[in-house]
């Protein structure tokens, strides 16, 4: 390369816009940026799921007491929610599961399932996911309702309704 194209390209950065002093745009834009990164790394807790109270009953509306109820669940992006529990419904056929939350910060989130997407395509799972099943012996699901519990914080209510087989 000339000397002097390298001379002149190395000047117009001292004498164009890279010299400027910084003005209140920089300072803004720097504080926000700033402050929208240590939002984004800071790890807060988010809940995943809410508390399920699952009622498991016959086709007549009776409760079904010792129905084996399972609960499988996954975060496909913390990988530590994940697991499996079972409860034995009471006399009156109720089951609880607790809430599941998880702390993450959103830039691991998001950093988490771009990686998805980039190994797995536009169908990878990049959320929670989560089952609920009942078993009780001579009987098959026939229906399955999911309402809010009457508190509306509380969580949700899944009725499982069972007939007996054919």
């Amino acid at each position: 390369m000339p000397e002097g194209v390298l001379t002149r390209a190395l000047l117009s950065r001292v004498d164009g816009y890279h010299g400027e002093e910084m003005n209140w745009k920089h300072i803004v834009f720097g504080v926000a940026g700033f402050a929208f990164g240590f939002w984004a790394c800071m790890p807060r807790e988010a809940m995943l799921q809410p508390r399920w109270e699952v009622l498991v009953i016959n086709d007549v509306g009776n409760g079904l007491a010792g129905a084996r109820v399972h609960e499988l669940r996954q975060d496909y992006i913390t990988h530590r929610a994940g697991g499996t529990s079972e409860q034995t419904a009471d006399s009156y056929g109720r089951a609880a599961f607790p809430a599941v939350r998880v702390r993450s910060s959103p830039l691991l989130r998001v950093i988490a399932c771009g990686r998805q997407i980039a190994s797995q395509g536009a169908h990878a799972s990049c959320g929670y996911h989560h089952d609920v099943t009942a078993d009780v012996d001579g009987y098959t699901e026939a229906a399955r309702t999911v309402s809010d519990l009457p508190i509306k914080s509380r969580g949700k209510l899944l009725t499982v309704t069972l007939r007996p087989q054919r």
